[in-house]
């Protein structure tokens, strides 16, 4: 949640004329929230009428919303716009909306109205995204500014800056709003995977709807929380309401809700200065002093079938199918020219960013080959963190045995180097937009969508890129079994590792996050072996 400035219960309950409509609007706003996680919170009767907040370039942008319901039989023109109220100054309907800017940061502003506009401000009604400047809505900022010099916001912001960043929204009447909110809502739950009956769509509406009323008719003294409705919230409580709906249709289903439980354990973290170079540890511990390679082995078996096979395929098997879901795994593994260590150290790294990130794989990476070639990079996974831009982790990973640390992390920083470049950045982008099946992912925010879309310049990559690099290796603190300080051991190994690859990463990638995951075994070949035979077994 953002931390705004306090609210006022300027429109306070029984001032609220027309407030069902204004409702419907603000549930308008709530699910442009949903459908993009570029927004952060939708606060109603705070700073204006509504207020959403977005994350734009690195910042927090308020976009300050008024909502018109009063009923003329004739359009709304400039004269009924710039009037004073009683010759009050700055008590025009421009100059409140200006006004309402009292918060740091970029800001936008609408007017969303019941009846059409003159053509006189026809300019304000293409939205901002849309629009060249300077356009007719620039002049016409220019001239109100020059009117009404004295009417300044708090942010010392001018009627010019506001017609630039200002969109006046047409709704026409309740019924067709909420006509328009209903297909935009039962778009959201499809993309979630869900399929409610007409009946359930109006239900979850109404439920959204009140608690809109709810938020505007909160006293800020009282419960200011309430007045806000953030992201994370408005998610849960939509994945409440659709747990109750009919079940979900193949087509849109979410198969990466689900993951099996987790068995490595994190025993060492560390953030670089400025956030781009991470590391963690993570280990497969002992029982009863003797390492867990059969238990993990049995483990990464389990995330076979979400590791191998497409997401599609993965929402079109039903539970009574999970033998042959993993023995058509085991087939892809089999059929995968290359070393089976380098693919098992793939799975590790796609069980790690599973469970640690909360991520969505972009499904058969590892077996996809370019001119017969398979890429470098073995995972490719969706990341959503609160409060950051949708991530693209592009994964590589190795299995590293006694001898070989030197020559491997050399490898990878070779590989690493070569990416950066236009060509190999290219091919990276068609494979997952190949592999990609959007339907059954969470929704992204644009600029994560923009920066895979075909035709966007390759160096977009770049802002929405982060290195996984997976290090499994044949580890010298493990290597004689079990010890009881082992675990303070390997915490200096680790970092021993970690600094050794940061002095060798290449130039070209200073600017693009990387985080290294660890994971030091006892026997590379033990590992393998066990693993090797639960596929012969299971296929």
């Amino acid at each position: 949640m953002v931390t705004t400035p306090r609210p006022s219960n300027k429109g306070g309950p029984a001032a609220r004329q027309g407030f069902k409509y204004q409702d419907h609007v603000a549930v308008s706003f709530i699910l442009k929230m949903l459908a993009d996680s570029s927004y952060v919170q939708i606060e109603c009767e705070t700073a204006d009428d509504i207020v959403a907040v977005k994350q734009s370039a690195g910042s927090t942008m308020n976009e300050y919303i008024q909502v018109k319901t009063t009923e003329k039989d004739g359009k709304w023109n400039l004269k009924e716009c710039t009037q004073l109220e009683n010759r009050k100054p700055d008590s025009s309907l421009i100059q409140k909306s200006l006004k309402c800017d009292v918060r740091p940061g970029p800001a936008c502003f609408r007017i969303v109205s019941k009846r059409d506009v003159a053509k006189v401000l026809e300019d304000f009604t293409e939205e901002l995204h849309k629009r060249v400047t300077p356009d007719g809505a620039t002049a016409q900022g220019i001239k109100l500014a020059k009117r009404f010099p004295k009417s300044i916001s708090a942010m010392g912001r001018n009627l010019s800056y506001w017609a630039d960043h200002f969109v006046w929204q047409v709704c026409g009447k309740v019924n067709a709003l909420e006509s328009i909110n209903l297909r935009l809502l039962s778009e959201l739950i499809e993309f979630y995977g869900e399929n409610p009956s007409h009946r359930q769509l109006k239900e979850i509406y109404a439920d959204f709807l009140g608690w809109a009323d709810d938020a505007a008719t909160a006293d800020v003294k009282i419960a200011p929380q309430d007045k806000i409705i953030p992201r994370a919230d408005a998610l849960a409580r939509l994945k409440a309401l659709l747990d109750s709906a009919s079940k979900q249709a193949n087509t849109f289903a979410k198969p990466y809700k689900s993951k099996p439980d987790p068995f490595l354990v994190e025993f060492h973290t560390a953030t670089e200065t400025g956030l781009l170079r991470s590391i963690s540890g993570f280990d497969v511990e002992y029982d009863f002093e003797e390492w867990r390679s059969d238990q993990f082995a049995e483990h990464l078996v389990q995330w076979l079938p979400e590791f191998c096979l497409r997401a599609s395929e993965i929402a079109n098997f039903q539970i009574h199918q999970l033998s042959s879901a993993l023995a058509k795994s085991i087939s892809m593994l089999d059929q995968t020219p290359g070393s089976r260590d380098r693919l098992i150290a793939e799975l590790i790294l796609h069980a790690i960013l599973r469970h640690r990130e909360n991520s969505e794989p972009i499904a058969c990476k590892a077996f996809y080959t370019v001119n017969g070639k398979l890429s470098e990079f073995g995972n490719a996974h969706v990341v959503q963190s609160e409060g950051e831009a949708d991530q693209l982790w592009l994964g590589i990973s190795r299995m590293i045995y006694t001898g070989t640390m030197d020559q491997t992390l050399k490898d990878i920083c070779n590989v690493l180097d070569a990416t950066i470049s236009r060509a190999a950045l290219t091919e990276e982008r068609e494979i997952i937009v190949t592999l990609r099946e959007p339907q059954h992912h969470r929704p992204n925010a644009e600029a994560f969508n923009k920066a895979l879309h075909k035709n966007a310049p390759t160096q977009d990559m770049l802002k929405v890129l982060c290195f996984p690099v997976l290090l499994a290796y044949d580890s010298e603190v493990l290597a004689g079994g079990f010890l009881a300080d082992y675990a303070a051991n390997l915490k200096t190994e680790v970092t021993q590792h970690y600094k050794t690859l940061l002095s060798t990463l290449p130039s070209k990638i200073q600017q693009v996050r990387v985080v290294v995951f660890l994971v030091p075994m006892e026997s590379i070949r033990q590992l393998v072996q066990k693993f090797n035979s639960l596929c012969r077994a299971a296929s």
